[in-house]
């Protein structure tokens, strides 16, 4: 839906990976690991199955991150930047959560012990310290500046400090904080670090992997599904 068919025809959203004992068989339902695709039809949860899902054939998407972007926010970063879509990270890091696992009911109390991470495209799921915008390596994360969030503005406000500044990289191709409109009292936020990155260049990412998460798109398996918060 966001980076279109072009570039996700045929690609890998994310695939779950578990230890090198279980290269190919998901060890808790005994099937063949298969990748989850970029879909382009419902799958008949909220519309009926088969429904064509609109595009928006994006190359480039900027994203407005917080610790409390997590989970599947993150597997949808990582997935976009599997294919090539370049991910513009304006905020703070994320939660950092790749893994997965099915919950074990065990004497009146239910387990959710870590079994698998998602990996994208490029076989890529090691986040568990989160994504942070402009990291240096070995960090992972894209490029992008951080900004504080701003509670002095409404949601979508124009002038909130996270959303100001991703308009103005995409007027003026970097992240400092443009001069605010005649008449205003607030503060200006403070600018960028430093001017985002060169477009398409991105960090490298942190040697380990994620903690554990609720439903998601892997529930789509046997038994009691996979489940990530």
């Amino acid at each position: 839906m966001i980076a279109g068919s072009a570039r996700t025809s045929g690609k890998t959203f994310e695939q779950l990976k578990f230890n090198d004992k279980h290269p190919s068989t998901d060890p808790v339902t005994g099937r063949q690991i298969t990748p989850t695709p970029f879909y382009t039809q419902t799958l008949g949860f909220s519309a009926a199955a088969g429904t064509p899902l609109p595009t928006l054939d994006l190359p480039r998407v900027f994203v407005l991150t917080g610790p409390g972007t997590c989970s599947a926010s993150e597997s949808v970063l990582n997935s976009l930047d599997g294919v090539g879509v370049q991910v513009i990270q304006i905020g703070a890091t994320t939660c950092g959560k790749p893994y997965g696992f099915y919950p074990e009911d065990n004497c009146g109390i239910t387990y959710f012990s870590i079994q698998f991470k998602g990996v994208n495209a490029k076989g890529f799921g090691d986040y568990a310290d989160g994504f942070v915008p402009a990291a240096a390596a070995p960090v992972a994360g894209f490029t992008g500046c951080v900004m504080a969030d701003d509670f002095t503005r409404p949601l979508g406000d124009a002038g909130e400090n996270r959303l100001e500044t991703a308009l103005n990289y995409i007027m003026t191709g970097t992240a400092a904080s443009p001069c605010r409109s005649s008449g205003s009292s607030r503060p200006r936020p403070a600018p960028c670090p430093t001017p985002c990155a060169t477009p398409g260049a991105r960090s490298c990412r942190t040697p380990w992997t994620r903690r554990p998460r609720g439903p998601s798109h892997a529930a789509t398996r046997a038994r009691r599904p996979a489940t990530r918060s």
